[in-house]
């Protein structure tokens, strides 16, 4: 009996089980992401998140304080980001928020969706008093 499905690495298509990329082509994905970010994944800052993350449920529990867009919720998947995004021009060190994961993942694309000029989606478009998208 077999543990999980096999499939093509994304990169080498060698047969990999449970992963997207076999070993190597994981091993090369991984510095060629930590290239354009030398300082994002350092030890320190993983601990500096994790300790956001533990202190938040210490005080508050599993709970998201949502965000503009998505009311505060239960959730046991919590994730630290910065409160203001490095994309932005915010720095590495700058203070974190706790939030959930899917939370953290829509507040971001959002910005870099303002950051990198697209049209907002339907559900943020501007909306007038008589219900109707606001017309530029």
């Amino acid at each position: 009996m077999t543990k999980g499905l096999m499939r093509g690495c994304l990169d080498c298509r060698t047969l990999v089980r449970g992963r997207p990329r076999c070993r190597d082509c994981q091993a090369n994905h991984d510095r060629a992401k930590l290239a354009k970010r030398p300082r994002f994944k350092t030890y320190s800052e993983t601990e500096r998140r994790r300790r956001a993350v533990a202190e938040h449920r210490a005080t508050i529990g599993d709970w998201c304080p949502g965000w503009e867009r998505h009311p505060a919720h239960p959730s046991a998947d919590l994730t630290a980001d910065h409160q203001v995004e490095v994309a932005a021009g915010g720095p590495e060190s700058g203070p974190l928020v706790v939030r959930c994961r899917s939370c953290n993942a829509a507040r971001s694309a959002r910005v870099l969706s303002r950051m990198l000029g697209r049209d907002p989606s339907p559900a943020e478009r501007p909306i007038t008093d008589d219900g109707g998208p606001v017309v530029v």
